[in-house]
């Protein structure tokens, strides 16, 4: 059978059309998280975090988070002394937002500070939000879960 160039390029326009209908379709269908659900209000109070990191700085890598037997237990510098600390530990998941989890900074009797990690599994950013005597600190640290 022999096709001359009209039918050929009817089969290659049609041929076209199918493959942006069925790009379009799995494209409408994938879910899109966005980073930050607030990002506004986040970005208006940058230069307060830009403080945070600043005082936090001579600190940052003395810091340890080491996984216990499904926990998280972060060891501050003895510089801070745990009852005088509160503060918040944030768990950023990168690839999606129902991994983020938020948890209270309170120390057990041993001045610890340990969060439970049971159930978390990838890679996460863990941002320290902390406050001591009237000052605040803000770190972020790179952690994997198993």
């Amino acid at each position: 059978m022999k096709w001359n160039w009209g039918t050929k390029l009817a089969i290659a326009m049609a041929a076209f059309m199918i493959m942006i209908i069925i790009f379009a379709t799995l494209m409408m269908r994938e879910s899109v998280d966005l980073v930050e659900r607030d990002y506004y209000p986040k970005g208006q109070a940058f230069q307060d975090l830009i403080q945070k990191k600043s005082n936090a700085e001579p600190y940052a890598e003395q810091i340890q988070l080491i996984a216990k037997d499904g926990a998280l237990q972060i060891n501050f510098p003895d510089f801070f002394i745990p009852s005088n600390l509160k503060g918040t530990v944030f768990f950023y998941n990168r690839v999606k937002d129902t991994g983020d989890m938020t948890y209270e900074l309170s120390s057990n009797p041993d001045g610890a500070f340990v969060v439970p990690i049971a159930g978390l599994s990838g890679r996460y950013i863990v941002k320290i939000d902390w406050e001591y005597e009237g000052i605040s600190y803000f770190v972020e640290k790179s952690f994997d879960v198993n």
